[in-house]
């Protein structure tokens, strides 16, 4: 069994409104993914010439725990509910991120942010979402109810389930994905897929 990454509280910085924080976040952040891909490369070189080389995988590994993508790993395979808890906020964080500066995101991530972005909902709509975490992930939905659509910003909407954003934070709002939000709290027994949207507003003509 893999062990528990520790914290990373510096990870926190890569959403401060203080460039030089996010800054100095950001190159520390970027430094240890150079790291896990460096690993990563003598990893396979050792399993080309040598076949499967665990150790070097654990190394990697160990790399990426020590970022933000470990600490989010740990909380999608958490299975005890005050690990999941624990590890919650820097799933929020990714968030957050993506929301603030997506740019930089985009940049420094080492797989497709839209692919953790969809997981990492997907996550809190089955399993729910922490009483701590209500607020921020409220002030998320209508963060994003109020931009331009994102890839995979449907998911938000599974997360109404959970979470109900202030009702006049949503009267605020008077489009078409304001109104399918509100269309969701009124019916919590709706199953929520990608094309729940386009179903609802085809049937309201």
């Amino acid at each position: 069994m893999r062990a528990l990454p520790d914290d990373q509280p510096w990870v926190f910085d890569l959403v401060s409104p203080d460039d030089a924080r996010r800054a100095a976040a950001l190159a520390r952040h970027e430094a240890l993914l150079a790291e896990a891909l460096m690993s990563r490369q003598r990893a396979d070189d050792l399993r080309v010439r040598h076949g499967h080389n665990r150790p070097a995988e654990n190394t990697v590994r160990r790399r990426l725990d020590l970022t933000l993508d470990g600490l989010i790993s740990a909380f999608r395979r958490a299975e005890d509910p005050a690990v999941r808890d624990h590890y919650a906020p820097y799933a929020v964080l990714f968030l957050r991120w993506e929301e603030r500066f997506l740019p930089e995101l985009k940049k420094s991530w080492i797989c497709s942010p839209w692919t953790t972005k969809d997981a990492v909902l997907r996550d809190f709509t089955r399993g729910g979402v922490p009483a701590e975490q209500e607020p921020a992930l409220a002030e998320l939905i209508v963060a994003a109810l109020r931009r331009p659509y994102r890839c995979k910003d449907w998911r938000y909407a599974g997360l109404l389930r959970h979470v109900t954003p202030p009702a006049e934070r949503l009267a605020e709002l008077d489009d078409d994905r304001a109104g399918f939000a509100r269309h969701v709290l009124a019916h919590p027994e709706l199953t929520i897929t990608r094309f729940s949207y386009d179903r609802w507003r085809a049937a309201r003509g």
